[in-house]
């Protein structure tokens, strides 16, 4: 049994995408896809949308061990991997683990390979947030937005974060992302990385952390920020975000 996808183009080159812990919708990026060269795989980790009730550790080996499952079931020897904030932690683990398979990553305002470790205190506070506290979640969003938004975004975000994911998944992914640490694994990884940055983001999510981190790991990454965006650049910019998406993945396409 594999988690949930959809599949979206029917070009040659391949593309997996994932979601990020809030699970933002990719879908409105799609129109500006080409799909006449790509083949995207937007899928559902578990816990959300159609893999909500598909449980599990909800850990970075079992996320990878699902992502080269769907890779095996297309028959797809080679691809390019996308993940979004706590995804792109995922991302950068299935870059080390299938080496020979990835051509290529986009991380999109990601959680890097040291996690990002909180406090006690802090990790209390966003598993309110995740179980019980809409305010609570709804204040993390603003925080990430840099509060550019009303109440009519961050309370339909946290509606349908909600609303499509199980909250043991979402108390297991925070658990992933803030105390995973495989920086000595991927030291020196030569595989392409593109790094996006947002200019309206949490501080320590931004393009200067990105360089400290993401700049002094991989020998092949280019970073860039996305102006005019917070966290979710899919939904806040999507015709910029699609551009950049493409414009990299056209400089790594399958020879």
């Amino acid at each position: 049994m594999t988690i949930a996808y959809h599949t979206y183009g029917h070009g040659s080159e391949h593309v997996i995408v994932m979601h990020d812990w809030f699970f933002t919708s990719y879908e409105p990026i799609q129109p500006y896809l080409n799909i006449e060269k790509f083949t995207y795989v937007f899928v559902d980790l578990r816990g959300y949308g159609r893999s909500k009730k598909i449980l599990g550790e909800c850990s970075i080996e079992e996320a990878t061990q699902d992502i080269l499952q769907i890779a095996d079931t297309l028959k797809w020897k080679q691809f390019h991997i996308i993940g979004h904030s706590m995804s792109g932690m995922i991302a950068q683990y299935i870059m080390y683990k299938a080496q020979e398979r990835v051509l290529s990553c986009i991380a999109i305002t990601p959680v890097p390979a040291c996690g990002s470790p909180v406090s006690e205190e802090v990790k209390a506070f966003l598993e309110e947030g995740a179980l019980n506290n809409d305010e609570i979640a709804a204040q993390m969003i603003g925080f990430m937005t840099s509060h550019r938004y009303g109440e009519q975004f961050t309370d339909l975000k946290v509606k349908q974060w909600k609303e499509s994911s199980a909250p043991e998944a979402r108390i297991a992914y925070l658990t992933m992302f803030t105390e995973t640490n495989f920086v000595d694994y991927i030291k020196g990884l030569k595989t392409p990385i593109f790094v996006i940055a947002a200019a309206h983001d949490a501080e320590g999510s931004r393009e200067d952390i990105m360089q400290e981190t993401f700049g002094k790991w991989y020998p092949n990454v280019q970073i860039v920020t996305l102006e005019g965006t917070g966290h979710y650049p899919m939904q806040e910019v999507p015709v910029a975000i699609a551009y950049k998406i493409e414009e990299f993945l056209e400089k790594n396409l399958l020879q």
